[in-house]
C-alpha cells in the first residue's frame, strides 16, 4: 500500500528533475550560441580587422616605423629602399584613413592629407628613379623622410579616430556578455536549488 503510494510520487519528482535538466541545457545552448553570434559579429567588424592589421604592421619588427630612422639614416639607404620604405608609409596611411572612412569615424581632412601624400611621394619617386649615383642626395633622403614621417602621423592619427569610433561598440559587447553569463549563472543556481536531493541511500 506505502509502495504504491510513493511509487507515483517518486516518478513525478524524476520527470520534473529531467525536465528542470532539460531546460537548463537547452537554455544554456541558446544563450551560448546567442554570446557566441555576437562575438563573431563583433570581432569581424571592419574597425577591429583593420585596427589589427594596421597595429601587427606598425609593431612588428618587418615594418619600422618611418620615425624610428633618421634623415640622415635614409640618407645612406640605397634610392630603392628608400622608395620602398616611402611608398610603405604611404600605403598604411591610406590604409589607415579608408579603414576609419569605412566605420564612420570622423576624418577631417585626412583623406586630402593622403591625396597631398601620394603627390609628394610621387615626385619625390622620379628622383630617386633616375639617380644615377646609387647613392640618395642629402635633399632627396630629407624630403623622402619628411614624407614618411607624415604620413606615420597620418595613420596614428587615422588609428586612433577609428579606435574611438570602435570603443562604443567595445563596451556594449562587454556589458552584454557580462549580463549574459549572470543571467546564465543565476539560471543555473536556480535549478541546482529546484532539484530534489539525490537519495543515496
Amino acid at each position: 500500500m506505502i509502495a504504491s503510494i510513493w511509487l507515483p510520487i517518486l516518478a513525478g519528482a524524476l520527470v520534473l528533475m529531467a525536465l528542470l535538466m532539460a531546460g537548463t541545457a537547452a537554455g544554456g545552448y541558446l544563450l551560448w550560441r546567442r554570446v557566441r553570434r555576437k562575438w563573431r559579429m563583433v570581432r569581424n567588424h571592419g574597425v577591429i580587422v583593420g585596427a589589427t592589421a594596421l597595429w601587427e604592421a606598425t609593431s612588428s619588427g618587418r615594418f619600422r616605423p618611418p620615425t624610428a630612422a633618421s634623415a640622415d639614416e635614409v640618407g645612406r639607404w640605397s634610392p630603392r629602399q628608400v622608395r620602398r620604405a616611402m611608398w610603405r608609409a604611404v600605403d598604411q596611411a591610406e590604409g589607415a584613413v579608408r579603414t576609419a572612412t569605412g566605420v564612420g569615424a570622423p576624418t577631417a581632412s585626412l583623406p586630402l592629407l593622403c591625396q597631398r601624400l601620394r603627390h609628394a611621394a610621387t615626385a619625390v619617386d622620379q628622383v630617386l628613379q633616375v639617380e644615377p649615383s646609387g647613392v640618395v642626395p642629402r635633399e632627396v633622403a630629407s624630403q623622402a623622410f619628411e614624407v614618411m614621417r607624415a604620413a606615420s602621423d597620418v595613420q596614428r592619427a587615422a588609428v586612433a579616430s577609428a579606435s574611438d569610433a570602435n570603443a562604443t561598440l567595445v563596451r556594449d559587447l562587454s556589458r552584454d556578455a557580462d549580463q549574459e553569463i549572470q543571467c546564465l549563472d543565476a539560471g543555473l543556481a536556480s535549478a541546482r536549488v529546484a532539484m530534489p536531493p539525490r537519495n543515496h541511500g
